[in-house]
Formats: C-alpha cells, sequence, structure tokens
C-alpha cells in the first residue's frame, strides 16, 4: 500500500487459506463498496485450481457487487451504480481460463508497480516474471489497440478481462 501511495487500506481480517466469506463478512465487503462507490473494481480469475482463495473471492466480490446495487438492501442507503469488474492477470493464464480484453498503458507509474511486487515476501521468484510480462502487454498494447492508443510508445502495461459488457456511443 505504501509503495502504491494509498491513502486508506481498509481491512477486514477475513483469515487466509482460507478466507472466511461468511454471510457477516459479506455484508462488511458490501458496507465497504457502499462507502467507497468505486468507478471499477479488481478481483483475481474467476477460476484458480492452485488457489481456490482466489476464486471464491472473485464469487463473493460478484455477489457483494450486486448486493451493493440492490435498492431492497438496507434502502435509504446511497446504492452502487454498476462499476466494471476487472479481473488482473494470473501468473498460469492458460490454467485459469484467463482471457484478456483491455489493456492499460502503465509506463508512468511502473516503478510504483515495481516496487509493490518486490513488496510481496515470498514471491521473489514472479518478480522478473511480472516485469516480462509487462513488458510483453505493452507490445500488445501497441501493436493489437486497432490504432485506440494512436500509435504512442508504451514499455510496461497490465492486461484485464472484464467481466461485464461495456457500452459504447460509437464504434
Amino acid at each position: 500500500a505504501e509503495a502504491l501511495g494509498v491513502h486508506e487500506l481498509v481491512c477486514l481480517d477475513l483469515g487466509d487459506y482460507p478466507l472466511d466469506f461468511s454471510r457477516e463478512n459479506k455484508m462488511k465487503i458490501v458496507d465497504v463498496i457502499r462507502q467507497v462507490q468505486p468507478d471499477f473494481m479488481l478481483s483475481h480469475s474467476q477460476y484458480d485450481p492452485y488457489n481456490t482463495d482466489h476464486m471464491n473471492t472473485t464469487n463473493a466480490v460478484l455477489e457483494c457487487r450486486m448486493i451493493a446495487q440492490a435498492w431492497g438492501h438496507n434502502p435509504g442507503e446511497n446504492v452502487l451504480a454498476a462499476p466494471q469488474l476487472y479481473l488482473f492477470e494470473p501468473h498460469q493464464t492458460e490454467q485459469m481460463g484467463w482471457k484478456p480484453d483491455t489493456f492499460l498503458d502503465i509506463t508512468p507509474v511502473w516503478s510504483k508497480k515495481r516496487a509493490a511486487i518486490e513488496a510481496m515476501q515470498g514471491q521473489e521468484h514472479l518478480w522478473e516474471f511480472y516485469t516480462r510480462v509487462a513488458q510483453q502487454r505493452a507490445n500488445h498494447f501497441k501493436r493489437n489497440s486497432g490504432g485506440m492508443s494512436g500509435g504512442r510508445d508504451c514499455k510496461f502495461a497490465e492486461g484485464f478481462q472484464s467481466v461485464f459488457p461495456r457500452t459504447v456511443d460509437q464504434l
């Protein structure tokens, strides 16, 4: 959080291996979502046979997003609009059924991303891996964007899979 400049970190202490997604804990997540009113949300891939906490998190996020949008849940509270849920890239995409449809240039903030990666103790084996992934995704950003990037250079990018359809006014 410090490396990324997070100004407020909310920790709900839901355990780990396994995470506890009880009804009570889901309602805590709903409360945070309604309070924050995010423009978009991020989660893990929808399938992960190596770490079921990951896919259980995404299932819980989907449910909590839905509850946060429901007028019938705690009537009178400010409900959530409909933010896109993006699934970030797992380190074994082919095993997770993850398919990117959105690429984001992160070149201006790469040093912060790398510092955040290096803060993950026990994952040193992934530091260079994710650096190479960001360089590969930059190539996708530049070459496969259909011209949307305007031909500008990109050294580091991230790929995301969107869960919900996106609406546009023109193609």
